[in-house]
């Protein structure tokens, strides 16, 4: 990115991936952008550190003027108004005469200041840094503040989190605590050498222990058919990986697989059998009917559509065959790593793509979607209200992806509720009802605790491989996790306080054309540019072919329509490509009517 900013007027940077919100992170990406020479690296950091200070001493404060005369030199002066946004009640001489000593070079002015001013003095500093000069930041809550003034007509729907605790039966909590025992046990008597690679393994048993019993019983299953047969190759998926983000470089599914292929121990076979044994002779988990329970209110307060998400593709597969059977008018559809599955009237499960899950349903033809965390990423289902999820990651933001399929700009639902399914009195439940209690976990976005969040799937690892599951253990882990996200949320780095939000917005003028403009100008040969062959192929869809192209390309007008087929339509409007022939300028005119017709301007280099 570096050696690109000097070779282009733009650079336009994509991710789905939450920052760890550190200062640094946010002077690289500025730093493209250009800063004042004073906001090296070092100061930049030095300056929020010193910003976070509820009183910082004199030399804090003049390190933090210093910075703040050079971000005005250039980026412009911070005017009273400017002020006035976030303290609507300060006097315009008084914040005068606090800028005019933040202003001066010399440090009698700024240490003459009362500590009233120098507390207004530094909120001014922090609010005026390259961060507020350089960054537009949009949250859910500014987003939704500008919907209910009605300055933007995008719903932004409000969050209802329900957890719902079920507790085990006898059968159920003796057979939990005997693998956990056996995962401690197998865990702690491993040889040192082999203790990275026992640890994965048993780390895969106690995750999928947590999602279901029938997932947990048929890795135990591949497991012991790979100890009968060593040549078979272990069966690891992508979605037994940690997802610890703290790792500096956590095995692919091939190196998983290598590690545990070479783990075994003399007494395992045995052990695995008695535990099957057990597991087999159990009913159907007690969460399902915790699920059938919340699905059937969530119809009952007019959700007619739910998404159901679990880690593990045997927990799905587990749940579309006890739910088809109890309640065979529910439409249920699948996606997972396998990609979308519909039942047929034979009983069979037949593959789709991921556009026509998506199509079916948005149009109503599945009532329920089940799905891994393989759909936590790219399927937008703004028309669904509510969200299960049946098992809890042990990294916080996976859960969050999840959520983030419903809760999109343009819900439909004025509130998405959230219904988190757990098993009772289990270190992971333990840790997150501390968070709930203490942050409001999933009530509201956490990408700024994603430091701390990220902590936890190794902090549970830990608790289990080590046997620390007892209640007091459980609670220890919890709230010190907990403890540790408060201060982070009360101090730390935010972006949000160091970014101007208000629902002012400067004029624009409006927009001379719309898409269907765009879409009237195709029905007219004329005055597209020359070279260009347009075909209809359906509503607001062409075949598009430019001079030097070997075949058409679908495009299309309708914004919507593109994000639904995005593998094999183009959105023609300014911007793609295929807008214009780039090597071919419109043919002039000498219409005297066609001067100044949007449209042709539009269309001009």
């Amino acid at each position: 990115m570096r050696g690109l900013r000097t070779r282009t007027q733009a650079l336009l940077l994509l991710t789905a991936t939450p920052m760890q919100v550190h200062p640094v992170e946010i002077w690289d990406l500025l730093d493209l952008l250009g800063l004042p020479p004073a906001w090296t690296s070092d100061a930049f950091t030095r300056f929020f550190e010193d910003a976070a200070l509820e009183n910082p001493s004199s030399e804090a404060m003049e390190r933090m003027a210093g910075l703040f005369r050079a971000a005005e030199s250039a980026f412009g002066a911070i005017t009273p108004d400017n002020i006035l946004r976030f303290a609507p009640d300060l006097p315009r001489l008084r914040i005068r005469r606090i800028l005019e000593a933040l202003r001066d070079s010399a440090t009698i002015p700024r240490r003459q200041l009362s500590a009233e001013d120098r507390a207004i003095a530094c909120r001014i500093m922090r609010t005026s840094t390259p961060v507020a000069r350089l960054v537009s930041r949009n949250t859910r809550a500014l987003l939704r503040a500008y919907y209910k003034s009605g300055q933007i007509s995008t719903r932004i729907a409000d969050r209802q989190v329900d957890d719902r605790f079920v507790p085990l039966t006898p059968a159920e909590r003796a057979l939990y605590d005997a693998m956990e025992d056996y995962i401690s046990k197998t865990y702690q008597r491993a040889e040192e050498k082999k203790k990275t690679a026992v640890g994965f393994l048993l780390t895969i048993y106690r995750r999928r222990l947590a999602s279901s019993f029938y997932a947990l019983r048929c890795t135990l299953e591949d497991r012991l058919e790979f100890l009968r047969n060593p040549g078979r190759a272990p069966l690891v998926k992508e979605e037994d990986l940690p997802d610890d983000d703290t790792a500096a470089e956590p095995p692919d599914a091939a190196e998983l697989a290598h590690l545990t292929a070479e783990t075994s121990f003399t007494d395992e076979p045995a052990a695995i059998r008695s535990l099957l044994d057990r597991i087999r002779r159990l009913p159907p988990d007690s969460k399902l009917g915790t699920l059938r329970e919340t699905l059937a209110a969530l119809r009952a307060r007019n959700f007619p559509q739910a998404m159901v998400f679990t880690q593990f593709t045997d927990t799905m597969d587990f749940l579309r065959e006890h739910l088809s059977r109890a309640e065979p008018t529910l439409g249920i559809m699948c996606f997972s790593g396998r990609g979308g599955e519909v039942r047929e009237t034979d009983g069979a499960w037949r593959r789709i793509g991921r556009d026509e899950v998506k199509r079916r349903f948005r149009e109503g033809l599945a009532d329920l979607l089940l799905c891994t965390d393989a759909a936590a990423e790219g399927l937008n289902f703004q028309f669904c209200g509510a969200l299960v999820n049946y098992d809890m990651p042990w990294n916080p933001m996976r859960v969050e992806q999840r959520i983030g399929r419903i809760d999109r700009l343009g819900q439909q639902f004025e509130t998405v509720e959230i219904a988190n399914l757990h098993y009772a009195e289990t270190v992971e439940t333990d840790v997150y009802v501390a968070l709930r209690k203490r942050i409001g976990l999933f009530e509201g976005v956490v990408g700024r605790l994603q430091p701390i969040l990220a902590r936890l799937p190794r902090l549970i690892t830990e608790s289990v491989l080590l046997g620390q599951t007892g209640e007091a253990a459980r609670l220890r882990t919890a709230d010190q996790l907990a403890e540790d996200a408060g201060e982070l949320k009360q101090s730390g780095f935010d972006l949000d306080a160091i970014t101007p939000q208000d629902l002012e917005q400067p004029p624009r003028s409006p927009s001379p054309l719309d898409m269907l403009d765009l879409d009237r100008v195709l029905h007219h040969p004329e005055i597209l540019p020359p070279g260009l062959a347009v075909r209809p192929l359906g509503t607001r869809e062409y075949a598009l072919r430019l001079p030097g192209m070997l075949e058409e390309l679908r495009i299309s007008t309708d914004p919507r329509y593109v994000e639904e087929h995005p593998d094999n339509v183009e959105l023609w409007s300014p911007g793609n490509p295929l807008f214009r022939p780039p090597d071919t300028p419109p043919a002039p005119s000498d219409d005297a009517s066609s001067a100044g017709n949007p449209i042709r301007t539009l269309l001009s280099p």
